[in-house]
């Protein structure tokens, strides 16, 4: 596809965004946003339980979102994030995203990466999450229990079961829905990206 498109991959922890994202990225020549380069810079600087973690992430965030509205109108990006459909701050991030796109006139589709617990636990538990990233199967199922993935109410939706998938399978997937959506269908971002499924 040609330039001036958002590909917002957004699931639970654990469930492969960044792996996933990383080969669609690399397919698609894009920028690739992962949530974490922006938690991280938080979470370094005041702590992963600090209470002024979420208001410096929320300004780095900021910062990020801006220098990217002024990158060249034909990048494309992959965003990672997981975000919850009944948080608030979860909920606003999503506004955040949409915005961007709107800003750029840039297509946003978003991509929702499901998985099946046990897969997603085992995911969860991968070396290299210890004590950068959420690592507990327990709390994990307390989210799933407590709230869901938003899921945006557009037509460009994609909800993806990457349970069997390699990454490899899962963003050939993603780019087969790119493709079906080119030109006419993947219209750039307006509203009504902000409504989400119940």
């Amino acid at each position: 596809m040609s330039g001036g498109l958002i590909v917002h991959l957004n699931g639970w922890p654990g469930v492969g965004k960044l792996t996933i994202g990383r080969v669609l990225a690399n397919r698609l020549s894009a920028r690739l946003v992962d949530n974490h380069l922006l938690h991280d810079v938080a979470i370094g600087c005041t702590g992963l339980a600090d209470p002024g973690r979420w208001p410096l992430y929320e300004q780095v965030r900021h910062a990020a979102y801006e220098a990217l509205k002024d990158r060249p109108d034909a990048e494309t990006f992959v965003m990672t994030n997981a975000l919850c459909a009944n948080d608030p701050r979860e909920r606003q991030a999503w506004e955040d995203v949409v915005d961007l796109a709107m800003a750029r006139n840039a297509a946003l589709v978003p991509v929702v990466l499901e998985a099946g617990f046990g897969e997603n636990s085992r995911r969860l538990r991968s070396p290299e999450r210890v004590g950068r990233k959420l690592a507990d199967p327990a709390v994990l199922a307390s989210f799933m229990t407590e709230d869901s993935i938003q899921k945006p109410d557009v037509p460009d939706l994609l909800v993806l079961d990457v349970t069997r998938l390699s990454a490899d399978q899962a963003a050939d997937a993603i780019c087969r829905h790119l493709r079906s959506g080119a030109g006419e269908r993947f219209q750039p971002a307006t509203d009504r990206h902000r409504n989400l499924q119940p």
